[in-house]
């Protein structure tokens, strides 16, 4: 099951694979169908009824036929096999394989009627996966080859030149009829499994990559936290939610002296400083609030309906569960860490959301000019509000 889902996964993520191995894609898919061929005619040839069907002598040269691909098919894939590893993206490989499975499909399609169901669904899905999976040019070149190749045997058919579908006997009967029906299914069938297949592998794979990159657009790649373009965003979410009705916080804070962290014990364990405070801030925040990384080793909380006395709690709450960290560097050695907040309320004369996280940073250098590791809260209605008005601020 493990090794089923990797090969999932590697089919779907087909889009990334070399112009080569593309090219292999076609003939693992052309082959089987020409060996699918055989098989059938092998079976209508030796039917007691067959003389109702098919035109015998026609079969046994659609055999030769079919013999003639699967043995070129194999040819081109060895030559694929031996370009995959030394030249993968050896693009006129893709163009040859291209060729020949279009070229060949349209020459296989003339001996039961190049309008007929299979040649339709192949027609239909072909150059939309064509498009999507291999080399624009390449798809174009061998569309138009096939195009100008079926409506030649079309014209030549209508013309009288050469009889349409070859292969078949005009159903004199509702068993004949019935025969030419299930072929023609049968035919289609690949087709029409392929085609939903790969449509719903790259369609799974797509979503997974769109999930993926929407996650790297808005996460900060450290610390996975929010970066500071979706940080402002949420804010300005919360903001326009809040306006009027209720309160938002919003808590600026910075890492005293990690600049001294990173020359004294090297940028990897500022790194892990940065990743421990992330992950201590959103174990101390609550459901609905968010956290970012504000740039550098700023982080910004976002606390909707939290007032001012609240707000100090939470801050608090944060401020002593970082400077209980522990952090070692590479050598085993504890590092001492500890923060500095500023903390302030969304007012109604903010004109945005800029406005109040202007004056949180405000609150930080303030607490920074107080002597770190502390809260400090800046109102917009009352200026700076000491922090023991709150709670006893520990040092």
């Amino acid at each position: 099951m493990k090794q089923l889902t990797v090969w999932r996964k590697r089919i779907a993520a087909a889009l990334e694979w070399s112009a080569v191995d593309k090219g292999l894609i076609l003939m693992a898919v052309a082959i089987p169908l020409y060996l699918q061929y055989l098989c059938w005619s092998l079976y209508v040839i030796n039917r007691p009824d067959r003389d109702l069907l098919v035109h015998v002598d026609v079969i046994r040269r659609v055999m030769e036929v079919e013999l003639l691909l699967i043995a070129v098919g194999l040819m081109i894939s060895g030559a694929g096999l031996f370009l995959r590893k030394r030249r993968p993206n050896f693009l006129p490989f893709q163009h040859a394989t291209l060729q020949y499975y279009s070229l060949s499909l349209v020459l296989m399609s003339y001996s039961i009627g190049t309008l007929s169901f299979p040649v339709g669904i192949v027609l239909l899905g072909a150059p939309i996966f064509g498009f999507i999976l291999l080399d624009r040019w390449a798809v174009w070149s061998a569309v138009l080859s096939s195009v100008v190749l079926l409506f030649t045997l079309n014209y030549a058919a209508v013309a009288g030149y050469i009889p349409y579908a070859p292969s078949k006997v005009t159903p004199a009967s509702a068993h004949a009829f019935s025969f030419w029906m299930l072929s023609e299914v049968f035919f289609a069938a690949p087709f029409l499994i392929l085609i939903t297949f790969m449509a719903d592998q790259m369609l799974t794979w797509w979503r997974a990559r769109e999930d993926h990159i929407r996650v790297l657009s808005r996460s900060d790649g450290l610390t996975g936290l929010a970066n500071r373009r979706h940080i402002f965003s949420e804010a300005n979410a919360a903001a326009s939610a809040s306006r009027d009705s209720s309160p938002l916080a919003c808590v600026l804070l910075d890492l005293d002296h990690f600049k001294r962290v990173n020359d004294s014990h090297g940028h990897a364990t500022g790194d892990r400083v940065l990743k421990a405070t992330a992950e201590c801030l959103t174990a101390m925040v609550r459901a609905g609030d968010s956290v970012g990384r504000y740039g550098g080793e700023e982080f910004l909380i976002i606390l909707p309906n939290t007032d001012a006395t609240e707000a100090h709690a939470i801050a608090e709450r944060c401020r002593a569960a970082i400077k209980a960290l522990i952090v070692v560097n590479d050598q085993g050695e504890s590092v001492a860490i500890s923060a500095s907040f500023g903390l302030t309320l969304l007012s109604s004369s903010d004109g945005s959301i800029d406005a109040a996280i202007a004056r949180a940073d405000e609150a930080l250098y303030q607490a920074k000019g107080n002597g770190r590791n502390r809260v400090e809260i800046l109102l917009a209605s009352s200026g700076t509000v000491p922090s023991d008005a709150f709670s006893k601020n520990r040092r």
